[in-house]
């Protein structure tokens, strides 16, 4: 499914802290682990020496990294490359040069309004690639305080066909990791209008979501997914689907966006876009694609 994890790393301690995940995607996958360190591009003022200690500084950081990643048991194919340029458009570039990789980021561990601040590589990396990319927040911990495991695995449905289109990546993952599936479909109980009989209203629209994700994890069971369940959420998508997530030990969202092309693939549908800049648990994005008539 996965025969490259791409981890941009920027010698921080945060971009860091996914070594351990790319660990263990490479050792379920049987993937490569390929490094990359990207030096910005500079103002032609900027002297030449300048950039070439940057590289040097580069391609000696990520030895280290990849000398101690070899060094362990499991962690057989590991590569590095030191490059030059925009490092989101850097990023994007590699991930889609070849085909079947993800990329693993940090996103930083900010609080508040800073919440909707990715940061900006991270930010423009999970607007427009189109291979999927794992994010892993800086709080992002299991109940023992540890970086968080990877256990469940939480896909909000909408009941659209776009949406649906992730649905063999979830079910992979979940047979792959041995992680249970969670089917999930929020509702919003407020409408428009008048307010008369609005209880009755409320309770079709409750069992329409709960017949629509029930009858998907059966489909699934009958399939030989033998960990799926379900939830029916009551209120705004985004905001749900984050406390859903919070209240999950040991989860990731999976989350589909729009499979858009051009100037467009930098909007992010806004429940999308809602979960994956204010989550404190690790967030999969997956760009969807419309399946042809």
């Amino acid at each position: 499914m996965f025969n490259r994890v791409l981890v941009p790393l920027d010698r921080s301690a945060l971009s860091e802290r996914v070594l351990p995940i790319a660990e263990c995607l490479a050792e379920y996958f049987d993937s490569r682990i390929e490094l990359i360190y990207v030096v910005p591009s500079v103002p032609e003022t900027i002297p030449e020496g300048v950039t070439s200690q940057a590289r040097e500084e580069g391609e000696a950081y990520l030895k280290g990294i990849v000398d101690s990643l070899s060094a362990k048991k499991g962690v057989e194919k590991v590569a590095a490359t030191v490059l030059d340029g925009y490092p989101a458009s850097v990023i994007i570039e590699q991930a889609e040069a070849q085909a079947d990789t993800i990329i693993l980021m940090s996103t930083h561990g900010y609080s508040g309004v800073q919440r909707l601040l990715l940061g900006s590589v991270a930010d423009k990396v999970v607007q427009a690639a189109s291979t999927p990319v794992l994010l892993i927040p800086a709080e992002a911990r299991n109940p023992k305080g540890e970086l968080v495991e990877f256990e469940r695995l939480i896909l909000p449905l909408d009941g659209s066909e776009l949406a649906e289109t992730i649905l063999p990546y979830a079910i992979m993952l979940c047979k792959t990791l041995d992680m249970e599936l969670i089917l999930a479909r929020s509702y919003h109980p407020n409408f428009p209008g008048s307010t008369i009989r609005m209880h009755d209203v409320s309770k079709i629209v409750h069992d329409s979501a709960e017949n629509y994700v029930k009858e998907k994890a059966e489909q699934l069971q009958r399939e030989g997914l033998k960990k799926v369940s379900y939830k029916v959420l009551k209120g705004l998508a985004a905001e749900q689907i984050t406390d859903l997530a919070i209240e999950t030990p040991n989860s990731v969202t999976a989350l589909c966006s729009h499979g858009r092309h051009g100037i467009s693939r930098w909007m992010l549908g806004s429940v999308a876009n809602a979960v994956i800049h204010c989550s404190e648990e690790p967030v999969l994005v997956i760009r969807g694609a419309k399946k042809s008539s």
